[in-house]
């Protein structure tokens, strides 16, 4: 199977002045719930469906928690989570406060198995 995509047009705002470029957008082909994910879960192994569903509850409700308490959270081959923080710069250390943090994001990176499979993904263009 492939990953498909459309191609979009966007100009470069730091130069105006220059024509615009064509970007490659990744199309979604659908989503699959939590529910769906368990099921799936539970028919390829013994674990009944209200079992997988419960252990996904439960990392849904820890994995923020220790990802808000500074934790990188690592899932072993699968691949690790950690937040990433963007502020504005001060002109010395002593004057820099926690203020000057903008935002936050959650950055994922994937383990080997994840990472060679997307390596493996082939790409179709859709209209």
């Amino acid at each position: 199977m492939s990953v498909q995509y459309s191609i979009i047009t966007r100009k470069n705002l730091q130069k105006p002045n220059d024509p615009p470029k064509f970007y490659a957008v990744a199309k979604s082909r659908g989503e699959i719930s939590l529910r769906e994910l368990a099921k799936e879960i539970s028919s390829t192994s013994t674990i009944a469906i209200g079992d997988v569903l419960g252990v996904l509850e439960g990392f849904i409700a820890l994995v923020p928690k220790h990802i808000s308490n500074g934790n990188i959270v690592r899932l072993g081959e699968f691949g690790s989570f950690s937040l990433s923080i963007s502020s504005e710069g001060a002109p010395t250390e002593d004057d820099f406060h926690a203020g000057l943090i903008k935002s936050n994001s959650l950055n994922f990176r994937p383990g080997k198995e994840v990472q060679d499979a997307l390596d493996a993904v082939k790409y179709k263009k859709v209209v």
